[in-house]
This record gives structure tokens, C-alpha cells and sequence, in this order.
């Protein structure tokens, strides 16, 4: 009988909480609805809601190069981003991604290899906004709810480090030799588009497609315009996929 009266009494009380939350007129939660009086100190910012903004997205996704220097490739990227709201407003982000092309006979500065692989790390910070996908964006941004769907464009400052292998005298027999990297890097601004789907509250999947623009010409790059097979600089486009994890 004790033990009826204590469940009794937790459902009463859950039913009371339930029954406080508010709603929009459709029964979704509306952060607005929440009303401080006077007399109610808002709490301040804290280093954990700092944290529960955070997501960690991976990505996964192919490039092409339309210059048609380098062939096609595989990326996969790490990200680690802020988000001011969760479907909506702006973020800001940093990321590292890793990928590898092929170069075929170009005389490629720091490396005696006319037909090989160049590999890429590149490190960017970026910003960008998100935009709910909604039917009445006004009264969204009156009092937002949840929302399952967003579109979003960033844009991102980095740098890009390729590396490409030679090919040296192991000793001074000629009969051994071995491989050594070459590095360089350039600057880069990536520009990007997408939309994200969250199937729950911290868990979403997006596409995305962006374009990175070199600032200044590569080393594979720098082998085709000395060649004459390409007058200036650009990059490869990449579509890609994702997941949105975030903490809370």
C-alpha cells in the first residue's frame, strides 16, 4: 500500500509538470513562451551551456577537380562546431580534412615522380547561418519551436598543405633507394551549402556541397600553368555527407 501511495504521488506530480509546459497553439514548445517577471534573474552564461552548444560532425563525401588536373577523390573531414541555436541562427566551426589525388606527367616542384599522388591536409575556421525550413518563418522567429528541417551556407578561411613524394639514393650505390615528402601549403576560402534533417533532438544528418577556391596555386597547380594546361588557380568541388552529434 506504501509503495502505491509513493507511485501515485510521482505521477501526480509529472502529470503537473507536463501540464506547465507551454506550447504554441499546434503543441510545440516555444522557447519564447517562457516569461521572467521583474523580479526573475536570468541565468548567466555559463561554460556549460558554452558545451552544450557544441557538435561534432562527420563527414563524408567526394571531390572533383573541373580543371581537370588532378582526379577524383574520397574526403573525410572532422568538424567541431558552435551553434548559437540548434536549426536555426549562426555557427562557427573548425575542421580538418584529409584526402588524396593523382597527377598525371606534370614536372611537379620537389619531387623527381611525373605521374603519382598528392595528398592534402586542410585546416579552416568558418561561420555561417542557418535558416528553418518552415512554413511561417515570421512567426517562427516570434516564438521558435523545434524544427526538423534547415538550410545553411558557410564560409570558410584555411589553408591547405599538399605533400607529394620523391624519390632518393638510399646510399651512393644507386642499387636502394627511398621515399621522401615534400611539403607546401596555400591558402584557401571554401564556400558551402546544405541542408540538415535532425531526427532527434541531438542527432542529425545533412548534405552539402562546397567549392574550394586556392588563393594562390599549388604545387600541382603551379606544374599545369607551367605547362600551359591551366592559366590560374581554383580547387575542387565536394558533395558530401554528415552526421550532427551533439553533446546535450
Amino acid at each position: 500500500m506504501k509503495h502505491l501511495l509513493i507511485l501515485a504521488a510521482l505521477c501526480s506530480l509529472s502529470m503537473g509538470l507536463f501540464a506547465e509546459n507551454p506550447t504554441t497553439d499546434n503543441g510545440r514548445i516555444a522557447e519564447n513562451d517562457i516569461q521572467f517577471d521583474s523580479t526573475t534573474v536570468k541565468p548567466r552564461y555559463t561554460f556549460s551551456d558554452f558545451f552544450d552548444a557544441l557538435d561534432l560532425p562527420t563527414v563524408l563525401g567526394v571531390g572533383i577537380t573541373p580543371n581537370g588536373i588532378e582526379g577524383a577523390t574520397f574526403n573525410s573531414s572532422m568538424r567541431l562546431g558552435w551553434r548559437h541555436h540548434k536549426s536555426y541562427g549562426t555557427f562557427a566551426f573548425i575542421s580538418f580534412d584529409t584526402h588524396s589525388n593523382t597527377y598525371d606527367s606534370l614536372c611537379v616542384a620537389g619531387t623527381n615522380v611525373r605521374t603519382g599522388e598528392v595528398w592534402y591536409y586542410e585546416i579552416g575556421m568558418g561561420v555561417g547561418y542557418r535558416i528553418p525550413l518552415v512554413k511561417d518563418i515570421r512567426a517562427f522567429y516570434e516564438k521558435p519551436w523545434f524544427n526538423h528541417w534547415d538550410f545553411f551556407v558557410s564560409i570558410e578561411p584555411g589553408v591547405s598543405i599538399p605533400y607529394v613524394k620523391t624519390v632518393e639514393p638510399l646510399d651512393g650505390t644507386g642499387e636502394a633507394y627511398q621515399l621522401k615528402d615534400r611539403f607546401s601549403a596555400v591558402p584557401t576560402l571554401r564556400f558551402a551549402a546544405g541542408v540538415e534533417w535532425f531526427i532527434v533532438h541531438n542527432f542529425g544528418v545533412f548534405a552539402e556541397a562546397a567549392y574550394i577556391q586556392h588563393l594562390t596555386p599549388t604545387i600541382i597547380e603551379q606544374a599545369a600553368i607551367d605547362h600551359g594546361r591551366i592559366k590560374a588557380p581554383s580547387g575542387p568541388i565536394v558533395l558530401s555527407i554528415g552526421l550532427s552529434l551533439f553533446f546535450n
